[in-house]
């Protein structure tokens, strides 16, 4: 089936930047040359749209209150009146994202891509509140691009990412400073010093730890390391391999990511029990892993010994 019309969902929270980020690509780059573009506004924010300088661009804005008009008949009027080749749908905030992926439309229609902004600076309210945090897992966890904006410059950006890769692993994420410029450095102090030989990781460093292993593993290799955490089962992949992890949690208690980092031990991983505790030692060494077509670093283990559980097990990204 050819693809007729390429539908861009843009998903976040009102006032997190929906509608500037969507009249700025309009207007500011290349995205709409040569095509016939509408933009369905499913709420309405404090910034407008130009409506002059959306017309240059060949570009109509048609307003949608309820989700239920995004029905078929909805989407053959906007064919019929039209005729798009791509619809830019700035979504309500508090409607469910999968809705609209599962909506019946046309056919040789179909949404390519989905677009998150988030607000830097009502971030963490979002991630610790058990609702919200709910909702924003919606909005992140099918997206391929997620934009934090309004970002301090200096701020550290590993509170963000770690969170949202807990949400989304595969997603690309863009800082967008407050005077709307991207930020581009990556480099940023981590809580702890990774230099050292031997390492100790204290148990609210897990998923910095790890995520950041996964991201820089020739930081870690051949070192001493010394970790806690639950004997998630054995690897399918490493020979005598099993998974040291804990869970971080998405959007609720029943919905969590696991988060942690391949350990090879022919004799403890027989003994071991699923979620057992543990605290393991050993050396690390890199190894290709064909399913990231990368290096990823291993633990050898050289000791285990059993321990009590955390009082709060997750992980954390404070």
């Amino acid at each position: 089936m050819d693809l007729e019309t390429r539908i861009y969902l843009f998903t976040g929270f009102l006032e997190s930047g929906k509608t500037t980020f969507i009249a700025d690509t309009v207007c500011n780059t290349n995205f709409c040359d040569g095509e016939e573009s509408v933009i369905v506004m499913c709420e309405e924010g404090e910034v407008e749209y130009s409506t002059s300088q959306l017309e240059d661009h060949n570009t109509h804005v048609v307003l949608v209150d309820e989700f239920e008009e995004l029905n078929m008949d909805f989407w053959n009027k906007l064919r019929e009146d039209y005729h798009p080749t791509q619809v830019l749908v700035e979504y309500n905030g508090m409607w469910n994202t999968d809705d609209f992926i599962n909506l019946p439309k046309p056919a040789g229609w179909e949404c390519v891509q989905i677009l998150t902004t988030i607000d830097a600076t009502k971030f963490k309210y979002f991630v610790n509140n058990t609702n919200m945090r709910s909702l924003l897992y919606q909005h992140c966890y099918r997206s391929d691009v997620i934009i934090i904006n309004r970002m301090e410059e200096g701020a550290k950006k590993s509170p963000f990412r770690n969170n949202i890769r807990a949400m989304n692993p595969q997603c690309q994420i863009i800082y967008e400073l407050k005077d709307g410029t991207v930020d581009n450095n990556m480099n940023e102090e981590l809580p702890y010093d990774y230099k050292p030989h031997d390492l100790v990781v204290e148990d609210h460093d897990f998923g910095v730890f790890c995520y950041d292993m996964m991201e820089h593993p020739e930081r870690y290799d051949k070192k001493h390391i010394r970790i806690k955490g639950k004997f998630i089962g054995k690897d399918s992949v490493q020979k005598d391999g099993f998974i040291l992890g804990r869970y971080a949690m998405v959007c609720c208690e029943q919905d969590t990511s696991l988060i942690g980092l391949i350990c090879i031990s022919k004799e403890y991983r027989e003994k071991l029990i699923p979620d057992e505790w543990i605290i393991v030692e050993g050396d690390t060494h890199l190894v290709y892993d064909e399913e990231y077509g990368q290096n990823i670093c291993v633990l050898d283990v050289t000791k285990l010994e059993g321990t009590k559980p955390l009082d709060y097990e997750y992980v954390t990204f404070d």
